[in-house]
């Protein structure tokens, strides 16, 4: 139960609405109550009067007809707030949920995201947070209701007849704390395996989704809808597992309601009270009985799924018990140059023995062009990850402006640097809105402008109706090509407009043609910039200021393009077979 504290903490935020639900939850089958027994009272009470020729126009049909209507009214009105406000509660408690769990999952950097597969964070983010409602709207609301309406039952009882009182209220009271104990140990297991099954069907699902395409071209596709398939079976029997539990609760709590319905028309029969004889009164107890049936028989589901709830909240605990590794400062002020000064630097990845990055140090001065030459594997990315604090080093520092990079707080430290990566990736959304996340406020105008210097000008052709900036890219930009993408990743890092631009193998697949007209697309939109690029291609590196060689984790040698091609005879013979 613990793994509910920090939950039931955030519902103090909702207290009011959720007080008032229970109110009106609690007002509901009151009304319920008053309502059925009195009516069976009335009846009763009516065809006694009648059978009776002196008491027959003496009987005050009125008040209690009044009494029925004001109940029903009351229970209509009371049903009705029950469900708005109830609903609207729960719905404002998930919001506060999730958007808890998200601010305790953005701090998390991405090596920390990935010990959770595919689709297992959504599944957490909707599924799990949804099983949650059940703490309100199935266990607290009718736990306390009931425990209330069992009081207020006794209490009227006992006006009546305090023996009938104590044995209706102990029964229900027995009722409603045996049932849901052994109903909670009976679904325990089924409730645990429906949390889970769901995330594996979410799990895999996603993971069908996000690779069809290669899975089609390999033909591997029937493979994964079959675990598919198989986690839906999964899933189906774990949900019928539970139906079946609740519908035996639901039988149980009913055959006992019944039975002590009429364990109090037998008590009752002899007279209630000072009431010697059966009388109206009898009724009256006979149809509270059956009147605390609406109160206790939802108890026989509450804790059926408080395994899953308490499955729920611990996967979710896993995320919000997470602290992030990285701990940004708190200087706001971005970068004003694009100095960057690499000290000393030492880095190996958390499990292994050999560092990726030893003793590597460089110089990068503002508005300085320098390109990180090297084959895959020698750590070239390591460094771009440290840069852009992915990951801390183990020794040594990083300056930026002066200043040491974890000085920076995040929003300070990406308004300082653009990254652009070999993976574009498109969203599935207009043009416009896909050149807007590097600037929100950009205008149309200067959306163009930009889409003219990236030489994008073919998609600004109005064609079609949606075209221009209002066309629809698609999921992952698969109308775009190669070239198309990378100058539309250009295109968002121009807009964000930051001293230092970072590029990370942008050419990668690209052809030679293609490759060029990005390469200088970037040197000459760039010039006012910081440029650090990683690359193990060889176009345009003569236009570069420096190169640095990179080879087992550090800097082989770092010079100017003309400086290497004389003295280095590695940089010369790499020109010979134009790759690393």
């Amino acid at each position: 139960m613990r793994d509910l504290i920090p939950y039931l903490k955030l519902f103090r935020k909702h207290a009011g609405m959720m007080s008032l639900g229970l109110l009106l939850s609690i007002c509901t089958l009151l009304a319920g109550i008053g309502l059925l027994s009195l009516s069976g009272w009335f009846l009763t009470a009516s065809a006694v009067a009648g059978l009776a020729v002196i008491t027959k126009d003496q009987f005050n049909y009125m008040t209690p007809a009044g009494a029925v209507r004001f109940f029903s009214i009351v229970r209509t009105a009371s049903r009705w707030g029950d469900r708005v406000i109830s609903h609207d509660a729960t719905f404002r408690v998930l919001t506060t949920l999730r958007n808890a769990f998200w601010k305790k999952l953005t701090p998390l950097s991405i090596h920390q995201l990935r010990q959770w597969k595919q689709g297992e964070l959504l599944n957490r983010l909707v599924a799990d947070i949804d099983a949650l409602d059940n703490l309100y709207l199935r266990l607290i609301t009718p736990v306390v209701a009931a425990l209330l309406v069992i009081s207020a039952l006794t209490l009227t009882l006992y006006l009546f007849d305090p023996q009938l009182a104590f044995f209706m209220g102990g029964s229900l009271l027995l009722i409603a704390c045996v049932i849901p104990f052994i109903f909670y140990h009976l679904g325990k297991k089924p409730g645990q395996a429906l949390v889970i099954k769901q995330s594996l069907l979410r799990q895999t699902t996603t993971t069908y989704l996000a690779n069809q395409a290669e899975l089609l071209l390999c033909n591997a596709d029937q493979a994964y809808l079959n675990e598919i398939f198989s986690a839906e079976d999964a899933l189906i029997e774990a949900q019928q597992n539970m139906i079946r539990i609740n519908a035996f609760a639901t039988s149980c709590m009913l055959a006992l309601l019944t039975l002590l319905m009429c364990l109090m028309l037998w008590f009752s029969a002899n007279g209630v009270g000072a009431h010697v004889q059966a009388d109206p009164l009898s009724a009256l107890m006979v149809f509270l009985a059956l009147a605390s049936f609406e109160a206790i028989q939802p108890l026989a589901g509450s804790f059926q799924y408080l395994s899953s709830t308490l499955t729920a909240a611990k996967r979710l605990n896993d995320v919000m018990d997470t602290s992030p590794v990285i701990q940004f400062g708190s200087r706001t002020e971005f970068a004003s140059s694009g100095v960057i000064e690499i000290q000393n630097i030492e880095f190996t990845y958390p499990q292994q023995e050999h560092p990726v990055l030893s003793s590597l140090s460089l110089m990068v001065g503002d508005q300085e062009k320098v390109a990180i030459l090297g084959a895959t594997g020698c750590g070239k990315s390591t460094l771009l990850s440290l840069l852009t604090r992915e990951w801390d080093a183990a020794q040594g520092h990083i300056m930026l402006d002066g200043s040491p990079l974890s000085d920076f707080s995040e929003l300070a430290l990406r308004n300082s640097m653009s990254v652009v990566s070999q993976r574009v990736h498109i969203f599935s959304a207009t043009l416009a809105e896909n050149l807007k996340i590097a600037k929100q406020a950009a205008t149309d105008d200067e959306l163009k402008t930009l889409l003219h210097l990236v030489e994008l000008d073919n998609l600004l052709e109005d064609k079609q109706p949606n075209g221009g900036l209002k066309q629809w890219i698609g999921e992952g930009g698969r109308a775009l090509s190669g070239g198309e993408q990378r100058r539309l990743s250009l295109a968002r890092a121009l807009l964000h407009n930051a001293p230092i631009m970072i590029f990370d193998e942008v050419t990668e697949g690209l052809d030679p043609a293609t490759e060029q007209q990005i390469m200088r697309l970037i040197l000459n939109l760039c010039q006012d910039k910081t440029i650090l690029m990683v690359t193990h291609r060889l176009t345009g590196l003569d236009k570069f200021d420096r190169i640095a060689l990179m080879e087992a984790g550090n800097f082989k040698e770092i010079d100017s393009h003309i400086s290497l091609m004389t003295n280095n005879n590695y940089y010369r013979n790499l020109f010979t077979h134009k790759e690393v």
